[in-house]
């Protein structure tokens, strides 16, 4: 007997080998789209408080968090080829171009000062790119779950994130834009690195242990930014989604059996 569909049609064969080889590729393309938010939630948090501190010792561990945000973003949030390949190529120059530069001489000071400003650029280019990827997600239309509510915590961390790499590259430019305590200017790459995401992470919740003062005219306004961003958006948008996310709850508990 051939099997039909409800319409009346030949219904195709199912092909056991080819669906247990797709098996798991399936399951990950049915995991709802939202869920992969507070993934990239917990690795951003992994990077800014375990990866980034212990750089000095092990860049591996930053290098292992970029490529697990890329591989999210590109798979699961994002069907945008040029975001894609925007991103693709942005981790690639990040994570090859430091080696790069030092395995062709770029050890000069006039040649290592460009080189750290051309990878930082490239470092704001590709946080940009990921907090714009993960906000269109956080902020789509549909029915707001759990897991957008962790998506706009991990813009407010991707936003601190990008405000570290601006007073980076402002440092470079201008080697006084922040005045440090006595001992606690920072000196190798990694150490620069966690220092201003310290700074920025301090900043962004108002903390100010004061170890640290911006000085430049810019730095001071980037700072001022960072801090008015830090209390309205938890205040305004974060409380908004978890309000909607609490009434549909609700909503859905009352209309059920």
């Amino acid at each position: 007997m051939v099997p039909h569909d409800g319409a009346g049609r030949i219904a195709p064969k199912m092909n056991r080998m080819g669906s247990g080889r797709g098996l798991t590729t399936g399951r990950l393309l049915d995991t709802p789209t939202d869920f992969w938010l507070s993934c990239l939630l917990a690795i951003q948090a992994f990077t800014l408080f375990v990866a980034i501190p212990v750089g000095a010792n092990d860049r591996i561990l930053l290098d292992a968090s970029h490529l697990a945000f890329v591989a999210i973003c590109v798979g699961m949030l994002t069907s945008s080829r040029l975001l894609q390949a925007a991103l693709l190529a942005t981790m690639a120059i990040l994570i090859i171009g430091p080696p790069l530069a030092a395995g062709i001489g770029a050890d000069e000071p006039s040649r290592a000062s460009m080189r750290h400003q051309t990878i930082l650029v490239f470092a704001l280019i590709f946080n940009v790119l990921i907090t714009g990827v993960v906000g269109r997600r956080v902020f789509a239309r549909g029915r707001v779950t759990v897991h957008r509510v962790t998506g706009a915590i991990l813009l407010y961390l991707n936003v601190a994130a990008i405000f570290s790499v601006a007073y980076r590259a402002l440092s470079v430019m201008d080697p006084n834009a922040f005045e440090w305590a006595a001992g606690r200017q920072p000196t190798g790459l990694a150490d620069v690195t966690a220092a201003y995401s310290y700074l920025s992470l301090a900043t962004i919740t108002t903390t100010g242990y004061g170890d640290v003062v911006p000085v430049h005219w810019l730095a001071r306004s980037l700072a001022n930014l960072e801090a008015v961003f830090g209390q309205l958006f938890p205040a305004t948008l974060l409380t908004r989604l978890i309000a909607l996310e609490l009434s549909q709850e609700s909503a859905g508990s009352d209309n059920g059996p």
